[in-house]
Order: structure tokens, then sequence, then C-alpha cells
């Protein structure tokens, strides 16, 4: 998988692509993160990382033992609860202004930046609308930035509804072990 996104990252680097990543082993998917940062950063990249509180230790204790404290630099991370509950419920105005906020800074400076973000959320009504929604939304909104990012989201939390608005508003869809391209003119 290490050479699966390696040479994704090269390969779309410049031009961005959005990416949803299916989950279902967390051991691979921090591996696949740590994997995604050094590829990213080996670019000379900046990585911002969404993550949950149950993984964020793991994958600092990763990033202080993979990186050198220049390259540990350009890792951002911030806790997903507050990104995506920011104002207590999944609000996709909420969390677009934010991730534009974040980003403004390095855009402005001309820093390239790559994004990894965990979705999750909380019950509530309509969420599969909701983050359908957003993640339309925000795939226009990276259509104009040239970002690469990777949605990333546990298997067993979605249902083939979401995943079907998932692989309409994603370029390619990674698994564990997988990397492809999606068609999404033959995605009906």
């Amino acid at each position: 998988m290490r050479k699966k996104i390696q040479d994704l990252i090269s390969t779309v680097n410049g031009n961005g692509a959005h990416i949803f990543y299916s989950f279902e082993n967390e051991e691979k998917y921090v591996d696949n993160l740590i994997v995604y940062v050094i590829a990213a950063i080996g670019l000379g990249n900046h990585v911002m990382i969404i993550e949950n509180d149950r993984i964020l230790p793991e994958l600092q204790k990763r990033i202080k033992a993979e990186f050198d404290e220049e390259q540990q630099e350009m890792i951002h991370t911030i806790n997903n609860y507050e990104f995506y509950c920011y104002r207590g419920n999944f609000n996709k105005a909420t969390i677009l202004s934010y991730l534009e906020n974040m980003l403004a800074p390095f855009l402005e400076k001309n820093i390239p930046i790559q994004t990894w973000a965990h979705v999750e959320w909380r019950d509530q009504e309509q969420i599969i609308q909701n983050l359908g929604d957003y993640e339309k939304e925000a795939d226009a909104m990276l259509q104009t930035t040239n970002l690469i990012t990777i949605c990333s989201y546990e298997a067993n939390r979605v249902p083939e509804s979401l995943k079907e608005i998932l692989l309409d508003s994603h370029d390619y869809y990674m698994t564990d072990d997988n990397i492809d391209l999606i068609d999404r003119k033959s995605i009906i």
C-alpha cells in the first residue's frame, strides 16, 4: 500500500485530489496515514490531520518516531470532534467555514498543504443527508484549490446510501489495501 499511496500523491501533486478512504482496520489506517504524511513531506507539503482522541496518541507517537523536528513542524493535528462538532453538531456551513479559515494562512502564503480528515459524527437527525451535502460542497471547494485531501470513514459506519454519495463526490476510492480512480460519470 505504501507504493500505491506514494505513487498517487506524486501523480496528483499540483493538481489536487479528493480521496474517499473507507477503512476497516485501525492499524492499517494509521500505517496508511503515516505513509501519506511521509509522501506529503517528501514533496515539501505540510499536512493537516483531523483525527479523533482515540487515534491521536498513537499517531503522535508514530510522528515523533518517524519524523525529525523540522518535519514535525510541517504536521498539524486537530481534534476531529472539535472540527466536525464545533457548534455542537455536524453543521456543513460551520465546518466548511472552519476548514477555509484553517487553510487560508497556508494558501495565502503559497505554502503547499495536504489534508487528512477522519470524518466522524454524533447521532443527529438527517446526518446522512448532511454528510452528503458537506462532501459535495467540500468537493466543489477543493476543486478550486488543487489540494490533496483524504476523507476517511470507518467502513462499518457508512451505510450504502452514504457510500454512493461519497463515491460521487471524490476522485479516488481508497481502502486499507487499495486505491481506485472513481469514474464519476459512471456512478448513478
